[in-house]
């Protein structure tokens, strides 16, 4: 992508995903539910290792710079309130 004009690397709409991590589970059910796009979808589970409740936010979208930033930005609004922290963020194949 050429990130001066935002174009996407292609026309193909491309699944992503979010990670948001929270300490207790109520708090990722809260996010969860604030999830409420139709395109959107959430699955809360917990991380043994991390011993954190784990929140992923999947859409497909198409690969713009600036749409998935405007995405990424709307998620935190809502998981920061819950004390949720980002986690990253990536694309599947």
């Amino acid at each position: 992508m050429d990130t001066a004009t935002q174009e996407p690397l292609t026309d193909t709409l491309k699944p992503i995903y979010a990670h948001f991590v929270f300490r207790e589970h109520p708090q990722a059910l809260a996010f969860a539910a604030s999830v409420v796009e139709r395109d959107w979808k959430v699955n809360v589970t917990f991380t043994p290792e991390r011993a954190l409740w784990q929140a992923t936010v999947r859409r497909t979208i198409r690969p713009v710079f600036s749409e998935i930033t405007i995405w990424l930005t709307t998620l935190v609004a809502r998981a920061t309130p819950l004390d949720g922290k980002s986690d990253g963020w990536g694309h599947e194949p």
